[in-house]
């Protein structure tokens, strides 16, 4: 681990969670990731750049007794996303939550990718889907950054999902674990905190699974 010789303790890591379409978990994966990050004793902070505010909603939510997280919002223009990457900091973790279609902004993009330690890119099992991810995945690693997808709201015994893992290994790295379309997560979301602070909760596993992966692709 790298300690910064000033202030004694590890730089930030930054995760940029992104996909250029809707409705594939950037959000959901953000939250649970930000919560699982915060137990484990981190301390983590969230940035919402998507101008529906999912992210930012889930938080206004959020129980006072949770674990602790710090939350910011800013837009995707350029000098904004500049200010919020040099404004926020004394974190041991920031995820950063994009917008849909976020092709249609290429040059914060590729701010947010120099400066992310890398980035997840969810994604569903259907053909709609992977038509969608996997050419914003090549366009993600010509940034030349440390990247990998997570399906997302999937049902690991249909009969596309072996084939959509197949096919997703043949564009970029792809986490060892998904995350299956459990009640739970929604029922989670929806209460302000994220599924490992749900007692008993059904797909508990694998999301501290994708945190896992995450901290030890981010050397946390």
């Amino acid at each position: 681990m790298i300690v910064d010789v000033i202030n004694g303790s590890a730089p930030m890591k930054r995760l940029l969670i992104s996909g250029p379409k809707g409705g594939i978990g950037k959000t959901t994966i953000s939250r649970n990731i930000a919560v699982a990050g915060a137990l484990a004793g981190f301390s983590v902070a969230t940035l919402d750049l998507d101008m529906q505010r999912g992210l930012t909603k889930w938080f206004s939510k959020r129980p006072d007794d949770m674990a602790s997280i710090t939350h910011f919002e800013a837009t995707m223009l350029t000098s904004d996303v500049q200010d919020a990457l040099a404004g926020i900091v004394g974190f041991d973790l920031l995820i950063i939550d994009t917008p849909p279609s976020i092709e249609d902004h290429p040059e914060s993009f590729k701010i947010l990718a120099g400066a992310a330690d890398f980035i997840i890119v969810p994604t569903g099992s259907s053909d709609d889907d992977l038509d969608s991810v996997r050419p914003w995945m090549q366009f993600v690693k010509s940034t030349g950054a440390r990247a990998a997808f997570v399906l997302n709201r999937v049902k690991p015994r249909a009969t596309g999902f072996i084939e959509a893992k197949s096919i997703l290994v043949q564009t970029g790295h792809l986490c060892p674990i998904e995350v299956p379309d459990y009640e739970d997560i929604a029922f989670s979301g929806n209460r302000g905190i994220g599924l490992l602070e749900l007692k008993r909760a059904k797909g508990a596993d694998h999301i501290g699974g994708v945190w896992h992966y995450v901290k030890a692709e981010m050397g946390l």
